[in-house]
């Protein structure tokens, strides 16, 4: 199975760590490891990196196994399981609190990007990355060329279809590489039309009707320097503009656009089954990005208080 740059990037670092470790005991690493060297290797881990990177090592070395024909079964190593559940509730749980990318904060980007009267290619860029991240429900990964660009994995303009081609009211957007599609059989996604300011479709127009032709072998977003729009700079941009409005950015990262997506479909009423084709979930783990909003949570809350109240007085 084709493996994500992150991953790879990831397991080969995990690798690095369990041979470092294993020369460090006086071990030759020979095929197949047993369950006490995973064991003592998990525990010597534990003192430097969190819970889910000890893991993710553990996934690195099992898929080192599998690439020479051997088989770890992890889940089966009972000792090891318990020792890793000790270590997950030694260190606590530290997860990231990601805020997700609203309607009201698309529209902060609207006016802070001055889309409607500007001129400006990289103003026009970021817009059409960040309406495509959040109407498609798309990884930042997915959008953006945060390696080696190659024309078989990035995001082109040849890989956007307007339809119909005069008029658009809806485009496809062919994704070549994601993480739900592990054996590169591409995805085309549909993004419709939203007859307002924060439209997909006419933020993509404006933006590729200022670039030129020259760049249409490269990938579809790219500074007017010439520099490739990565994750990491679409999170920072995306930051900026939130501290310009004067709100705390630190809580918002590249995933944000996504559970935003996630959230606001959510308080469309959609149904879980059409977010989780939206999304090209694989499982129903979406449900933990949906954030309830505060009205929604205060209006349950009255409702108990209510019902409390009649409960009471049906006793008396």
């Amino acid at each position: 199975m084709a493996l994500a740059p992150s991953t790879k990037k990831t397991y080969s670092s995990g690798m690095r760590q369990f041979v470092t470790f294993c020369s460090q005991i006086n071990i030759n690493p020979q095929l197949p490891f047993n369950e006490e060297v995973l064991i003592n290797f998990s525990v010597a881990m534990a003192r430097s990196v969190q819970y889910t990177t000890i893991k993710n090592y553990l996934s690195a070395v099992k898929n080192y196994h599998s690439s020479h024909g051997f088989d770890l079964p992890l889940s089966n190593f009972l000792r090891l399981q318990l020792i890793l559940r000790g270590i997950k509730r030694s260190q606590g749980q530290q997860s990231k609190v990601r805020r997700p990318i609203t309607l009201q904060l698309l529209n902060l980007f609207y006016y802070l990007l001055n889309v409607q009267h500007t001129d400006n290619r990289d103003s026009l860029m970021l817009w059409a990355a960040m309406t495509l991240a959040f109407f498609g429900f798309l990884r930042l990964g997915e959008l953006t060329c945060n390696s080696t660009f190659d024309s078989k994995h990035h995001l082109m303009n040849r890989d956007i279809t307007f339809m119909p081609r005069s008029s658009p009211k809806y485009m496809l957007v062919r994704l070549k590489v994601s993480k739900t599609d592990p054996f590169r059989q591409g995805q085309t996604i549909v993004i419709g039309k939203t007859n307002s300011p924060l439209c997909p479709i006419s933020a993509m127009v404006a933006y590729l009707n200022s670039r030129p032709s020259s760049l249409d072998s490269g990938p579809l977003f790219i500074y007017e320097s010439g520099a490739f729009l990565t994750r990491e700079k679409l999170t920072r941009e995306t930051r900026l503009l939130i501290s310009k409005g004067g709100l705390d950015s630190s809580e918002f990262a590249g995933h944000s656009f996504r559970i935003g997506a996630a959230t606001t479909a959510a308080s469309a009423n959609l149904p879980p089954w059409l977010i989780k084709v939206l999304g090209r979930w694989s499982s129903d783990c979406f449900e933990r990005y949906i954030k309830t909003p505060p009205s929604v949570l205060a209006h349950v809350c009255i409702l108990s208080t209510i019902w409390l109240r009649v409960k009471q007085c049906v006793q008396d």
